[in-house]
């Protein structure tokens, strides 16, 4: 039995998987993101046995040259993920965390031919696969519509500080300044958002009712880039409020859409999400990954 190591490099965690074939965890390490994380988890698993090993990642990525180039909420903006794991000698394939989950979804749980991935966390993340292709891009960064504008006359700026942005709106990191700006209430964090929403707080209702509509917008973006027959939702914020995305989402998305509407559920995998699919890069290497060299 094949052993493969996944490893998900995220601004605050890095989590390594070990599974085999068919997706089943058989160890698995957290660390505290570092200035050189890929190097940390090389050591934590130096004893583990894997035939194969990839990471999905913040970006922005240069594929070429397997590193990490300038992620701005990470403890360095630039770091390697490939050489650090050259000392155990095995294949290995890197991609954007984003793009690892997608293609882990694709080879474990949902093999159709159009699939995308959403991330909503601190911020918002897209990986797709379209007509049985991983999309990459240049250099590996084709999937940032977190940062599509949805709102063009918005003075309100993501972390990039860019304007109008999706991630501004509905990506977590955002999300107490603009309950702030709806409600004129005091910053919160979503959790707290989210709980008096389902208290029945009334500025919380008014604000989740807008960030609904925010999501809906950015997905039905999505929708028209990527053309897809499913399309999965994940990240913190997701997660931990599926119930009210699951509800009322789907209805409301009808009022942006220009295209069929897609299949909308949950992701598979929870907080592994990218560390399975970083495996399953180094289990099924995609083709548009092949013409940037790897696996290395």
């Amino acid at each position: 039995m094949r052993l493969y190591l996944g490893i998900d490099v995220g601004a605050t965690w890095t989590r390594a998987l070990l599974i085999d074939e068919v997706g089943r965890v058989i160890n698995r390490v957290k660390i505290k993101t570092s200035a050189n994380p890929v190097e940390d988890v090389a050591k934590a698993v130096a004893g583990w046995p894997f035939d194969a090993v990839g990471v999905g990642s913040i970006g922005p990525l240069d594929l070429k040259t397997g590193w990490v180039v300038n992620a701005p909420n990470s403890p360095s903006r630039r770091f390697p993920l490939v050489e650090p794991l050259k000392r155990f000698g095995k294949p290995i394939a890197v991609a954007n965390d984003c793009v690892a989950a997608v293609w882990g979804e694709y080879v474990f749980r949902h093999p159709v031919e159009n699939l995308v991935y959403v991330t909503l966390s601190t911020g918002v993340g897209i990986g797709a696969i379209v007509n049985g292709v991983l999309l990459l891009g240049k250099d590996g960064n084709a999937h940032e519509l977190g940062h599509a504008v949805i709102d063009f006359r918005s003075r309100r700026r993501c972390g990039c500080n860019g304007r109008g942005h999706l991630e501004a709106f509905v990506g977590g990191a955002n999300m107490p300044g603009f309950y702030q700006e709806v409600t004129g209430e005091p910053p919160i964090e979503p959790a707290e958002i989210f709980r008096r929403y389902r208290q029945g707080h009334e500025r919380a209702r008014e604000f989740v009712e807008l960030w609904l509509d925010a999501l809906a917008a950015g997905v039905a973006t999505i929708a028209a880039a990527y053309d897809p027959e499913l399309l999965l939702i994940g990240g913190s914020v997701a997660l931990n409020n599926w119930d009210i995305i699951a509800g009322k989402l789907p209805e409301r998305l009808k009022e942006y859409l220009g295209v069929r509407e897609p299949a909308i559920a949950q992701a598979s995998f929870g907080d592994d999400e990218v560390a399975i699919g970083a495996a399953a890069l180094a289990h099924h290497t995609p083709e548009t990954l092949r013409k940037f060299g790897y696996p290395k």
